[in-house]
């Protein structure tokens, strides 16, 4: 899940669009009753979101609470071995991943570092909020 601007708050300078498809579908997976995918996740992933979060100054509070409840809720996966498929070397993590996780798409707001490998498909958030219920 990537397209972390669905992580910033709405009182924020960069203030969230409540269109905002990577925000609509993490709150679509934060509200159980809503939830109709998983999210799949490895410690570097939640690794990666922890500094990206930091980066964006979301406080330490708002972080942990979030960190908490994509490793309650998420599938934590440990992946068997690297790949090497992105044009960006960071973003393999989620390839790991999604082959370890069995994942049929990675959701992503930026498809150009994630070419389709082993039948994973690549959605962008927007298209990702028409095909998932």
């Amino acid at each position: 899940m990537r397209g972390i601007q669905a992580f910033f708050s709405p009182t924020r300078k960069e203030l969230a669009v409540s269109d905002n498809p990577s925000r609509l579908l993490l709150e679509r997976w934060l509200d159980r009753k809503k939830r109709s995918f998983d999210l799949i996740l490895t410690e570097d992933i939640l690794d990666e979101y922890k500094e990206v979060l930091n980066r964006l100054r979301v406080r330490a509070a708002h972080t942990g609470n979030l960190i908490a409840s994509l490793r309650r809720g998420g599938v934590l996966v440990q992946p068997w071995y690297s790949v090497e498929v992105s044009p960006d070397p960071a973003d393999d993590i989620f390839f790991a991943a999604a082959i370890a996780g069995k994942a049929k798409a990675i959701i992503t707001s930026n498809p150009k570092h994630f070419p389709p490998v082993n039948g994973i498909r690549i959605l962008s958030p927007k298209d990702a909020l028409k095909e998932i219920p």
